[in-house]
């Protein structure tokens, strides 16, 4: 996601980005998945190509994929065209702006795997207060704050380095905002911590509006 928050393609999206990372985190989408009860409406934020939509069609009547990338988009609606799954879409724009005009809880779970940190700072809050509204909870796994220095925290730095600048400043402000934790209590949400992942560089949790 760029810091216009506005829809705009990176050099590897839609295919090369399937060919490739979609490959590496094909278990984490799995685990995700794995871990999402059979439910109504799945809203899947920075949904990239597709992947994990898929893999949650079983468990849901509706479940929409939202990305800030065009390529990403395109790519995943060809896939739909080869292979249909009834009840998956997906939809090109800013979580913040195209789901405005819908009520709170409108989707029964949205889920969000390595969105975050990819954010410029100022995104933090407005698009997980957003999600937050639009979802009655809200399964979050990206990076622990800190990364611990294992051999995956060093295959993790090195990815996101390799993504470019602009993308490894974004991982280091949300690496200082304390990771997911610390930007839903900023934000005056909840979090419950799931599970540690990828040999504890990751977490699983959910994320929800305060009671």
């Amino acid at each position: 996601m760029g810091t216009e928050r506005r829809p705009r393609s990176r050099f590897y999206d839609g295919r090369p980005y399937a060919a490739t990372l979609d490959r590496l985190l094909g278990r984490l989408h799995q685990l995700v998945a794995d871990n999402v009860e059979p439910t109504g409406r799945v809203l899947d934020v920075g949904c990239g190509t597709g992947d994990l939509p898929r893999r949650l069609a079983p468990k849901a009547d509706e479940v929409v994929g939202i990305e800030l990338s065009p390529a990403m988009v395109d790519f995943g609606k060809e896939r739909l065209a080869e292979s249909p799954l009834p009840g998956v879409s997906f939809v090109l724009g800013d979580v913040t702006e195209v789901f405005a005009d819908l009520p709170e809880d409108h989707f029964d779970l949205a889920t969000m795997v390595l969105v975050l940190h990819e954010m410029p700072t100022e995104a933090h809050l407005p698009v997980l207060g957003e999600v937050a509204r639009v979802a009655r909870q809200v399964l979050c796994v990206d990076f622990r704050a800190p990364m611990p220095w294992n051999l995956a925290g060093i295959r993790n730095r090195f990815f996101e380095i390799a993504a470019g600048i602009e993308h490894y400043r974004a991982f280091r402000a949300f690496q200082c905002a304390g990771g997911v934790p610390g930007v839903a209590r900023e934000a005056g949400l909840v979090y419950e911590l799931l599970r540690p992942v990828d040999a504890k560089t990751m977490e699983m949790g959910f994320v929800r509006r305060a009671i």
